[in-house]
Formats: C-alpha cells, sequence, structure tokens
C-alpha cells in the first residue's frame, strides 16, 4: 500500500497539478506540501483535509482504496489517522470511499485539538455525537461545550474546530456527508 505522501503526489500528477497549485488551492506551503508528498513531513488532520479538498478527492482516497464491506468488526478496527500534533485517532466505521456519508470514530487524547477555526468543507453537512468527555467546539464565532451524550448537527462550510477539555479521553462518533475521511 502506498504512503500518504505517494498518494498526494500521483493525485496531483494524474490531474497535471502543480505542486504550486495544490498549495495554493490547500493553503499551505509549497515547501510543506513537497515535503509531505515525499513522506519527510507529518500533517495535520485539517491539512489533509484541505489537500483532499484541493485535489477534489474524499478523505479517505487519501489512504487507497479498500475493498467494500458491510461490516466493520470492532476487533479488526484499524486507525485510519492518527495525527502525533493534533493527539487524534480517527478509525473508520464504514469501509470504502464510494460512500455517501462517513461514519468514523474519535479517540482525542487529553488536550487534543483539530486546530484552528477556519477550516471547512466545500459541501456538506456533519453530525457529531460525544460517547464520554467534554468538548469545547467552535463553530464559526460560536463556542459549545459538548458533553457526554451530547450531539451537534451543522452545515460542514462552516469554519469549525474542537479540542478535548476532559481529564482523560474524550470519544467521539462523527459523521459527514459527503465523507470527508
Amino acid at each position: 500500500m502506498n504512503s500518504i505522501g505517494e498518494v498526494i503526489r500521483n493525485t496531483r500528477k494524474k490531474q497535471k497539478l502543480t505542486l504550486k497549485e495544490v498549495a495554493k488551492a490547500g493553503s499551505i506551503s509549497l515547501s510543506f506540501l513537497s515535503e509531505i508528498e515525499r513522506d519527510k513531513a507529518n500533517p495535520s488532520i485539517s491539512v489533509l483535509k484541505r489537500i483532499a479538498n484541493a485535489l477534489n478527492v474524499n478523505f479517505t482516497d487519501l489512504f487507497g482504496e479498500k475493498e467494500q464491506s458491510i461490516v466493520v468488526r470492532k476487533n479488526e478496527r484499524k486507525p485510519l489517522l492518527h495525527s502525533e500534533g493534533s493527539r487524534i485517532t480517527w478509525y473508520s466505521l464504514s469501509e470504502g470511499s464510494r460512500n455517501k456519508m462517513g461514519p468514523i470514530w474519535g479517540v482525542l487524547e487529553e488536550g487534543a485539538t483539530s486546530g484552528d477555526v477556519g477550516v471547512g468543507h466545500s459541501e456538506g453537512e456533519e453530525f457529531l455525537y460525544v460517547q464520554s468527555g467534554c468538548l469545547e467546539f467552535m463553530l464559526g464565532n460560536d463556542r459549545y461545550t459538548l458533553e457526554e451524550g451530547d450531539s451537534i448537527y451543522f452545515d460542514a462550510r462552516t469554519p469549525h474546530s474542537y479540542k478535548n477539555v476532559w481529564r482523560g479521553e474524550t470519544l467521539v462518533i462523527a459523521v459527514s456527508t459527503p465523507p470527508t475521511f
């Protein structure tokens, strides 16, 4: 299986896009994108989402095509993405990149954050449910504290971010349409 950097580079080249074009569309520096493509940098989730948007692909496409399955067993679930910088690990709750919605399970370490507000998606809606712990959620200029059992449903184009404000892990289930993971 190809690395994320190789998939990004191959996708960019297939679309006959330059590093400069993708970096500009993804609002990241040219040098950082080059390092990502060469697997010399570990990008955050928000950066990978911006790259996927710039390439006009689903976030899951950056991880390669998986065989479609309707059942995902908990003991077979593999991390979809773990970002050391954000301290969040995402697990796919479905397989295949052709799904109409993208359910994921997130494990946010203490103090974990998705990054700065300012990352919205080009389209769609999102739903997030706090399974355990406590999350501070920024949606545009509004701040919400979501505790165990709380949920939020919003227009994915609205800039948003979140942070684990619980002492310990916070567990969340998120669903986006179209899939961004």
